[in-house]
């Protein structure tokens, strides 16, 4: 799994671990590959797409993008627990239903998005 991360300001924090999301993608035997993004943006704290062959021009294959957004370091913790118990397993089952489909699949030839909103955490 590759990841990058932006540079935070003082007073926010990631609630995802990578070495968390790494481990779990690898013990699901998901073998489209996974990016992980962590930057403070977007709507939901976390949040993946899987992009089809084709769909982006720099991507040379099919891939999940998962992107973490950055929360209040107070908040963190709390977040935390809740991504690692409830946004990854379901992100991990959503995922596997896509990588089981054939290749050729009308499923698999078309964008698609997983959103988890991680309630009671402010931006």
């Amino acid at each position: 799994m590759e990841s990058r991360t932006e540079k935070l300001p003082k007073g926010r924090s990631y609630p995802l671990r990578p070495s968390i999301l790494s481990a779990a993608v690898e013990a699901s035997g998901i073998l489209i590959p996974v990016q992980l993004t962590r930057w403070d943006r977007g709507d939901f704290v976390f949040e993946a797409s899987f992009m089809p062959n084709g769909f982006v021009k720099l991507a040379e294959h099919e891939l999940f993008w998962v992107c973490c957004r950055a929360v209040p370091s107070s908040g963190a913790k709390e977040a935390r627990t809740v991504i690692e118990q409830q946004a990854i397993p379901q992100f991990i089952e959503w995922a596997k239903s896509i990588d089981k489909l054939d290749a050729t699949s009308t499923v698999r030839r078309e964008s698609q998005t997983f959103r988890f909103p991680v309630e009671g955490v402010a931006s």
